[in-house]
């Protein structure tokens, strides 16, 4: 699962029963709009889970909760079981089910998914610490951090009637049980672009959710900008903290995005461009908000790739009529050839992408330091409508529509170039590895 990116991509969870303790008022704290309980249920959902057993002291409460709709974690079936009378110990875990293994997550952490995906990966019991913390972070991380995914085996080790989570503690204090240690697991994520430090924490007071708050909202950040969405990223985190205490939802805000966008292609096709360039920066910060929220509410869906490519529709319909403007008006005879330069050489970059990730696992933009700086003005769709805008207001439209296409074509020249330079050179990496 990509984090932060969309889905997790992870298997192996059919032997896995999830175990969640879930008590009010802790569980049920929102983050985001979203309780703890509620968010780690979709975080399983998204992991390849479609079973679950909460342990409750307050089943009441909780039960309540869980009957509210849900199509975020609506493929997961929930079982729950009051513990208002005993402890968690091996023996209540042990006569639940016959499961092999357990993943077992107090629900009052906020927890990243990779970290809960890290410890499902492990074939042995393996608890999750954090060695070192990050100081923003530091005086929330509590050591055990709280999930672990155990065997049966080592239930059966542990003494029947003694709390779980303090035998717990004593296996890590005496290193009688693997760790993950969310300081040295992997933080850099493909296609957000950039690192994002896991964290996993507990969040009972006021200023820990305001902390974790903004470790979601920044974790739902991609990196490696272009210049104009460096002024739209505050912008749209501002939008978001707000929009997630609402019942607004990621494919309403597409929707609007879709009518902005369609807006701008009609105002452009009719002439009026100054509208239609309203529309386009509008559309810049709507286009970045669906993806963002549904990253910080853990809405994610399989279908997000068909939303880019809707994106990617709506923009070349700008430049379309834009050269159908042009060329209608007398002011560019020669636009639609300037067109099909901007079309091909958006063709051109996607294939040198495409090499270039296949060779790095990593996108084109964010290889090196030489791929981020170039990214802040190479040719994308918010760099053109930012010189389609001063065109514009300095009289010279016509020239900042010939400048955007020749500036696509230097843009991808760039990065093939840059595309077959990696390749090569991890080609002749290849081969020396293997002399």
């Amino acid at each position: 699962m990509a984090t932060g990116g969309g889905i997790i991509n992870f298997t192996g969870v059919e032997n896995i029963l999830p175990i969640l303790i879930a008590d009010a008022p802790e569980a049920l704290i929102e983050l985001c709009g979203v309780s703890l309980l509620e968010r780690l249920l979709r975080i399983l959902q998204r992991l390849g889970f479609r079973r679950a057993i909460i342990f409750s002291s307050t089943p009441e409460i909780v039960g309540a909760e869980l009957e509210k709709r849900s199509w975020a974690r609506e493929e997961l079936a929930i079982q729950l079981v009051s513990s208002a009378m005993k402890p968690l110990t091996a023996q209540l875990l042990l006569e639940q089910t016959a499961a092999e293994r357990f993943l077992i997550v107090p629900a009052n952490v906020y927890c990243d998914a990779r970290l809960l995906a890290a410890l499902c990966a492990r074939d042995s019991s393996v608890a999750l610490v954090d060695s070192n913390p990050p100081e923003f972070a530091g005086s929330v991380i509590r050591n055990p951090c709280g999930p672990a995914s155990i065997t049966r085996d080592f239930l059966f080790a542990l003494s029947p009637t003694a709390p779980f989570f303090n035998e717990l503690t004593k296996k890590i204090d005496h290193a009688k049980i693997d760790i993950v240690d969310a300081a040295k697991e992997d933080d850099y994520i493909v296609s957000m672009r950039r690192h994002v430090r896991s964290l996993c924490f507990p969040v009972p007071l006021e200023q820990d959710r305001r902390l974790a708050e903004r470790v979601i909202l920044d974790s739902a950040q991609k990196g490696t900008l272009d210049l104009p969405a460096y002024f739209h990223a505050p912008i749209e985190t501002g939008i978001i903290s707000l929009l997630c205490k609402t019942r607004i939802t990621p494919n309403q805000i597409t929707s609007a995005g879709f009518v902005v966008g369609c807006g701008a292609t009609a105002a452009f096709a009719v002439g009026r461009v100054g509208l239609g360039i309203l529309a386009a920066l509008a559309f810049g910060i709507v286009d970045g908000l669906d993806g963002k929220l549904s990253r910080v509410k853990i809405e994610t869906t399989e279908h997000g790739e068909w939303e880019h490519r809707l994106d990617y529709l709506i923009e070349n319909s700008w430049w379309a009529a834009i050269a159908f403007y042009l060329w209608r008006s007398g002011q560019f005879s020669n636009a639609f050839y300037f067109f099909a330069l901007l079309i091909g050489s958006h063709v051109l970059e996607k294939f040198a992408k495409r090499r270039a990730q296949t060779a790095t696992g990593r996108l084109l933009d964010d290889v090196s330091p030489f791929d981020r700086a170039f990214r802040l003005i190479a040719a994308r769709r918010n760099v053109y409508v930012w010189v389609l805008a001063f065109g514009f207001l300095l009289g010279v439209f016509p020239q900042s529509y010939a400048c955007i296409c020749g500036w696509a074509a230097v843009s991808a020249a760039v990065h093939l170039m840059r595309s077959i330079w990696i390749c090569n050179a991890r080609g002749r990496q290849v081969i020396d590895s293997q002399a």
